[in-house]
């Protein structure tokens, strides 16, 4: 006997034997042992509460999320109960459904067996709908339902006769569209759970919030055969009891729009689910990846209060909207995803809070059910309100400050994540994708680390190349003071005056913009030289007016940039940018090797040139003299290859 045999004759034994205990004793105790039941699921089964979780915090966002936790034991709660109840189903009489089930509406079912073209009664994962068939049963009618073969052929016999004890008939075996049409053309009725994701052949519809994958299947038998639709719902009430409820003929619309006709029919049968999962959120089955294959994805994007840094995240945040629409093309489906961002600014409260943190960070799993009380204790109140009421399928951001809070909130979505540059204290295997610049990579690297040549950047996510405006400028890009380094006056005067010499020769305009981290005395130095000089096509003070788009509308007017030597990620979205690109040296308060190396890599490839400040106008009137190739870079491909495997589209 193989092992799938085996677990097959042990399961088949083991609900014959939970049966014959469950039929022996009384009914309150047996719905009491089910609920234990569910908790020690809801305790064990860490990845099936994980989704229930995540799909709580989804559809509910605006929910205290103690709330959602007390939701989704009670689900699990309820589940536990619903198994018992089937357990017991072969030993309850009518006398039990006389008790214990509330019947509504039931003489609409046969109202609709009057027109003669069968009835489907659709109902979704809700309340026990396993007892669904009854209200049928009850008025003397039988209803089949086409279940789909399980894997396991004694355990699957065994539970379908129990789920025929209830005045059902299941056909599992070999089902199809013909068989449905069949029994409905035969007035038969046909029960149908229709809240399962239907991959990428179903319509999309709205369900609580979200797009969700519907199987088109209902209203297409309806339309064809005539059959008249019941949605119907069965909810619990309290521990033991039902309501059963046949719910009005909905009526389809048919304007001879087919395709729009069918996808509003569709929604107003989620909205009547929805309706019902609002009131009673504790009795849907949660657990299952009902989302599976929404076009949707949230992505959360972390700061450390950092620009840079910030840049580099959005950078790959907007980067999942091109990997998911690869993937549906690899899949032959032409659909535009949606990716809604958001951002949220991480601060801790003290140093102490911070290392807290991280020390916790690396001992964070799904078996831990406080990842928000701990952001709460160690995060600023704005902060944490921030990330709080946020659900997120991706969680993105850069640099060891934020990297805590990234793996926290991971396990609070059960979402995938992404980090740029080293996380430190060897929290690598706690994220999705690792994205390092070389000079940050180690020898070995592990399977999900990605090593670029240069940060990420926005550049193309916002434009592939740069407008044809008819315009060849030189654009000067200054940053500002950073760790272990302190942008001086002289320099940046000597590198303006280079290009403002090169601009006067050549007939050519300068474009230049500082950043907030420029200080005040070279904002001053910049104004004082440039307001009045008719060679400046732009000057952008960003501590005064950060005018948005000005460094793309720079590159757009430049096919030359001169960068402050100071930010890897100013530099990289030059190097990205398609243009010639110099970096002028200045003095250090430090050496900072992992940014020399970087550089030295870029110069060595190609991709810059470096120039003391005092020699700008040589190096510019030489690639002016010389026209050399541009070679432009660009890691979105591979960043965007490995998105496309934690997406999971």
């Amino acid at each position: 006997m193989n092992k799938g045999s085996m677990t097959d004759f042990l399961g088949f034994i083991a609900v014959k034997f939970l049966s014959a205990v469950f039929r022996c004793l009384p009914l309150r105790l047996s719905l009491w042992l089910g609920r234990r039941a569910g908790d020690i699921v809801y305790f064990i089964n860490l990845k099936r509460r994980s989704i229930a979780y995540a799909n709580l915090k989804a559809a509910f966002p605006l929910k205290d999320p103690g709330e959602l936790r007390r939701i989704n034991r009670a689900h699990f709660e309820h589940l536990g109960m619903s198994m018992v109840e089937l357990l017991k189903l072969p030993g309850l009489g009518r006398g039990y459904f006389e008790k214990y089930m509330e019947f509504r509406d039931t003489e609409r079912i046969g109202e609709a067996l009057a027109n003669k073209k069968g009835v489907m009664f659709l109902t979704g994962h809700f309340g026990n709908w396993e007892f669904s068939s009854i209200a049928a049963s009850k008025r003397g009618y039988k209803m089949s339902v086409f279940a789909r073969e399980q894997k396991y052929e004694r355990l699957n016999a065994l539970l379908n006769r129990y789920r025929e004890s209830t005045g059902s008939k299941v056909i599992a075996k070999g089902f199809s569209a013909r068989d449905i049409i069949k029994t409905l053309k035969n007035n038969g009725m046909v029960g149908i759970l229709f809240d399962q994701d239907a991959g990428f052949g179903g319509v999309l519809v709205d369900f609580l919030g979200r797009p969700a994958s519907m199987a088109q299947g209902p209203v297409v038998f309806s339309l064809r055969t005539g059959a008249r639709i019941l949605p119907s719902f069965i909810w619990r009430v309290d521990k033991a009891r039902h309501v059963a409820q046949v719910g009005e003929e909905l009526v389809l619309i048919d304007t001879g729009n087919e395709p729009e006709d069918l996808r509003k029919n569709l929604q107003r049968i989620s909205d009547m689910l929805a309706g019902y999962i609002n009131m009673f959120p504790e009795q849907w089955l949660w657990a299952h990846k009902r989302w599976k294959t929404t076009p949707q994805r949230s992505v959360l994007v972390l700061s450390d209060g950092k620009a840079g840094h910030f840049n580099q995240s959005m950078a790959v945040a907007e980067m999942t909207e091109g990997a998911m629409a690869a993937r549906f093309r690899a899949r032959g489906i032409e659909l535009k995803p949606i990716v809604k961002i958001q951002t949220a600014e991480i601060r801790f409260k003290n140093i102490f809070t911070k290392a807290f943190l991280n020390a916790a960070s690396l001992f964070a799993s799904r078996r831990c059910q406080g990842c928000l009380r701990c952001l709460k204790f160690c995060l600023t109140r704005e902060s944490f309100e921030g990330i709080r009421d946020k659900y997120a399928d991706v969680v993105v951001s850069c640099g060891a400050s934020a990297a805590a809070t990234n793996i926290f909130l991971k396990y609070e979505n059960n979402a995938k994540n992404a980090v740029i540059m080293d996380p430190g204290l060897g929290r690598k295997k706690r994220f999705d994708l690792v994205i390092l610049p070389r000079h940050d990579a180690p020898s070995k690297s592990r399977r999900n680390v990605l090593v670029i040549e240069a940060a990420p950047n926005r550049m193309d996510t916002r434009t592939q190349g740069h407008k044809d405006t008819g315009r060849k400028g030189i654009g000067v890009l200054i940053g500002g003071d950073a760790k272990n380094f302190k942008l001086d006056e002289k320099d940046v005067e000597a590198a303006v005056n280079g290009a403002l010499k090169a601009a006067g020769e050549t007939g050519r305009d300068i474009f230049v913009s500082t950043s907030r981290r420029t200080s005040s005395a070279i904002d001053g130095l910049l104004k004082e030289k440039l307001s009045a000089d008719n060679r400046c096509g732009l000057l952008v003070i960003a501590s005064e007016n950060n005018r948005k788009g000005a460094v793309q509308e720079i590159f757009d007017n430049s096919d030359i940039l001169i960068v402050s030597p100071e930010s890897i990620s100013m530099i990289s979205e030059a190097v990205s940018s398609g243009r010639h690109v110099i970096v002028f040296e200045a003095r250090r308060t430090a050496r900072n090797v992992k940014y020399e190396e970087n550089v030295r890599n870029l110069e060595a490839k190609g991709y810059l040139k470096t120039s003391a400040a005092d020699k700008i106008y040589e190096a510019v009137k030489d690639i002016m003299e010389n026209k050399p190739d541009i070679k432009r870079l660009s890691d979105s491909d591979d960043i965007l290859e490995r998105l496309q495997r934690i997406i999971g589209v």
